[in-house]
């Protein structure tokens, strides 16, 4: 489940899904756990913010090109 928020400027997408991530010792209920899913989230959200902000880029470049 992701939210968005859309601004002035830039959008920023969080999400706590880590569908699909296996991490070392998951699912036994070790220390570790927390701090695997805490990873996972924190590169998810990385990926998602990073893939949105090329995306705009690529179309303001294309967009810039079309109209010169």
């Amino acid at each position: 489940i992701a939210s968005r928020k859309e601004g002035a400027g830039s959008t920023y997408t969080s999400s706590s899904s880590t569908a699909g991530v296996v991490g070392k010792g998951e699912g036994k209920g070790g220390p570790g756990d927390s701090a695997v899913k805490q990873i996972n989230t924190y590169c998810q959200n990385i990926k998602e913010f990073t893939a949105q902000n090329l995306g705009k880029l690529f179309m303001a470049q294309a967009l810039q090109e079309y109209n010169n």
